[in-house]
């Protein structure tokens, strides 16, 4: 098994990012996830770009995560998507004609703004991949004027909805993989969002199938773990696909740390061909002391001893404009 860890920090002091990637790493990761918002791209490229080397350097691939963009994605953060403030006419209309704070998929001016954006920060920037979490098919059916003529049997538009938020997700992981074709392309859902899964596995650009195991945060039975895992554990090798499965290391009382060897437990039970986590995240009532834990159950996963390491002299990267993408890789047995 493969392991990840989410590292949801800033990255502007060199030694301290160093000093967690080293301590990542040490675990047995072999990726970190980063997840990048609209503004930090705008305001501080250079951090950006030294941070994300600092973790290739330590033998880390990179895989990045669309922080709220269009509102249609989670991420670490909680600021709105500026694109969708900026551009009040993209977002999702209910039957009622009242505007929903997220951006509708289907509205060609913010998909070639997304897509644009995608493949720049791909060009421009050491990165491995490319991770949608917890991507959100809008609660309400959309009305709006772009739907409509899409699909103008207005019985039909919740069915269409669905079936063009699976299309937009194609186009857009085809676009990861005509940016860099060696870049991995990988959605991690809510438990509640399962039955995407028949459909996701036919898009064929997407790798990884992944899910939040977080059954506390839920309020669930831990027994869900198992449920949740197997279900996407089996329909990706039905689809020679990856499956990541994510442990909730975050927001804990006494009482969850406890827990969190049993949930480990239920998580591999599944048998996933990655393991996820975070880095010291939000909420512990012990942050280092889940984090301590974290590391010791890590450590016992069974997995392949790989290195990875990827050379910061064969990146080049302007600081006026996107580079060309010139991402490489280097895998041996440590």
């Amino acid at each position: 098994m493969d392991i990840t860890v989410a590292y949801f920090h800033p990255l502007f002091h060199a030694d301290t990012v160093k000093r967690d990637f080293e301590q990542i790493r040490a675990t047995g990761a072999t990726s970190i996830v980063y997840a990048v918002h609209e503004q930090e791209d705008q305001r501080w490229p250079r951090d950006l770009e030294r941070g994300l080397k600092l973790a290739q350097e330590a033998g880390l691939k990179v895989i990045l995560s669309l922080g709220r963009y269009g509102n249609l994605f989670a991420g670490p953060s909680h600021m709105p998507s500026w694109y969708t403030f900026r551009h009040p006419e993209t977002c999702v209309k209910d039957r009622h004609g009242r505007f929903h704070n997220v951006s509708c998929h289907n509205h060609e001016s913010f998909r070639s703004w997304l897509f644009h954006e995608i493949e720049y920060l791909l060009s421009s920037y050491p990165v491995n991949g490319l991770l949608l979490d917890e991507p959100r098919c809008p609660d309400v059916t959309c009305f709006c004027s772009v739907c409509r003529a899409l699909c103008p049997d207005i019985t039909d538009l919740q069915h269409f909805q669905r079936r063009s938020f699976i299309d937009f997700l194609g186009a857009l992981f085809s676009t990861v993989k005509r940016t860099n074709s060696n870049a991995k392309t990988a959605i991690v859902l809510l438990p509640q969002d399962l039955n995407l899964l028949d459909e996701l596995v036919t898009i064929p650009q997407l790798d990884t199938l992944g899910c939040h195991l977080f059954w506390q945060l839920l309020n669930e039975d831990i027994s869900m773990m198992e449920t949740w895992g197997r279900a996407v554990v089996e329909a990706a090798r039905q689809h020679d696909k990856r499956s990541q499965l994510w442990l909730q290391n975050f927001h804990q009382d006494e009482e969850g740390e406890q827990l969190l060897e049993q949930s480990c437990t239920k998580l591999l039970s599944a048998e996933p061909d990655e393991v996820a986590c975070y880095y010291y995240w939000r909420n512990n009532f012990d942050p280092e002391r889940v984090w301590q834990t974290t590391r010791t159950l890590l450590r016992r996963i069974p997995r392949r001893q790989l290195y990875w390491q990827s050379s910061s002299a064969r990146f080049s990267f302007p600081q006026t404009s996107a580079a060309a993408n010139s991402t490489s890789t280097q895998e041996g047995v440590q």
